[in-house]
């Protein structure tokens, strides 16, 4: 195992952390879906809705420096990044590269607009709730080719 492969089971570790508090996030949170009234919610549904907001940003930024270590280790192009989500979809660890653009997307203005109306982000959030499983599968998807491709550290 080389010194890369060994920084990307450092990255494949953080990342199933990551996994388990997204996860925790997401059950807080589906239980107020479909948000009705921004007003009826307590301080700790705004507290667990700004935690999956963080978490669901996190995890996917650590997967896609997770993907990149892969095109890194693989020798392939890093820039521009849709380099990477192209030989990411040729493996098949992501669907299509617009779904991870979509989701970058919806990431990107739950961010910035986290003060808009609450209609907008009330449909910001279901569609967060919508696409962890996504990120899910792609994380499943980046460990197994991982575990496929690299060596594993002797006990």
């Amino acid at each position: 195992m080389n010194d890369h492969q060994r920084l990307i089971g450092k990255k494949l570790d953080h990342l199933r952390r990551m996994r388990e508090y997204l996860n925790f996030s997401l059950q807080r949170v589906s239980v107020l879906m479909p948000i009705q009234s921004w007003v009826a919610l307590h301080p700790e549904n705004h507290e667990a809705l700004a935690a999956f907001r963080v978490r669901f940003s996190e995890f996917q930024e650590h997967l896609g420096k997770l993907m990149r270590a892969i095109a890194i280790e693989e020798e392939q192009p890093v820039e521009p990044f849709s380099a990477v989500l192209l030989y990411m979809e040729k493996l098949n660890i992501i669907d299509a590269v617009e779904t991870w653009k979509d989701i970058r997307e919806l990431r990107n203005a739950i961010n910035h607009e986290y003060e808009e109306g609450s209609a907008r982000l009330s449909g910001f959030f279901l569609e967060l709730t919508h696409r962890v499983p996504t990120l899910l599968d792609y994380h499943d998807r980046a460990e197994s080719f991982c575990s496929t491709n690299y060596p594993h550290p002797s006990p």
